[in-house]
């Protein structure tokens, strides 16, 4: 499964939530060729996915969050402007209670090391949404992977910024054509269905998502706000941050949509085996 989402139903009102999440262990293999060591959040313990869990909640929801850590070294647990669980042990657990009071896209991750433990997997997306809020979504978490590094920093050590080259790039830990596989990656509707789309960065590198076939809105940017409300075909993003854009196709067809920082479509030097997928948009 390429992501697992927490949600509540479609209701008009908040709920109660009693969820768990756990630090685990695996690997995750990039291109077919490679694999890497790597850390995600998940609720399912049993099957390792490729990316920490999508989480989305209702605005108004009291969520009981508890974090187990089944790693062999201490983590921490942070949502972006809503919660901060502090250290972790191995095999130690935390729990809070908390309510989500404000829409939005919100990163969660790991902070401890700081970049090296979310970059090695422990970071997520967390979408809040009005209960009144239909409009289909799709959700993109970009990342790229420098194989030495993972190697170094579950080795308790800490690579050099100044030499980051990755040579592979994901969204939601797959690469072309796997992205095409994943549900909550492939935009796909009809011609004058609104269509959002939320693109966060948990990488390290800028990247700048080109849409072909058409235009589309901007109603959120985390790092300028000014910018919201433009319309145009290409999106940076930088590392950490989001947006989230707004799609209304005026014709039928298959469009591309890819990095237009071009090393990123590639992957182990291959091409298009990296952050490429399409539009699926029917009549």
């Amino acid at each position: 499964m390429l992501a697992i989402l927490i949600f509540t139903a479609n209701e008009s009102w908040s709920a109660t939530l009693s969820l768990r999440l756990s630090v685990e262990t695996g690997t995750l293999n990039l291109n077919g060729t490679q694999s890497i060591p790597y850390r995600i959040f998940t609720q399912n313990s049993l099957t390792f996915s490729k990316n920490s869990d999508l989480l989305i909640w209702n605005t108004g929801d009291v969520i009981t969050l508890k974090v187990v850590n089944n790693d062999l070294v201490t983590h921490g647990f942070v949502i972006e402007g809503i919660v901060n669980y502090g250290d972790i042990l191995p095999t130690d657990s935390s729990e809070q209670t908390f309510t989500v009071s404000q829409n939005g896209v919100f990163r969660y991750f790991d902070p401890l090391n700081a970049p090296f433990n979310e970059y090695t997997g422990l970071s997520g997306i967390l979408h809040v949404k009005s209960p009144s809020d239909f409009t289909p979504y799709f959700y993109w978490d970009l990342r790229e992977h420098q194989l030495e590094w993972y190697t170094e920093i579950l080795s308790g050590n800490s690579p050099q910024p100044n030499q980051y080259d990755p040579r592979y790039f994901t969204i939601n830990g797959n690469s072309e054509p796997n992205i095409d596989l994943d549900p909550i990656a492939r935009i796909s509707g009809s011609v004058g269905e609104e269509l959002r789309v939320v693109i966060v960065n948990n990488g390290l590198s800028i990247h700048s998502m080109h849409f072909h076939g058409y235009h589309a809105n901007l109603l959120t940017n985390s790092k300028d706000p000014s910018k919201e409300g433009r319309e145009k075909d290409t999106f940076p993003l930088y590392p950490k941050e989001h947006i989230v854009i707004s799609i209304l196709p005026d014709k039928p067809g298959e469009y591309p949509v890819h990095d237009h920082n071009l090393v990123a479509v590639t992957g182990g030097g291959i091409y298009h085996a990296g952050m490429l997928t399409t539009l699926m948009i029917a009549p």
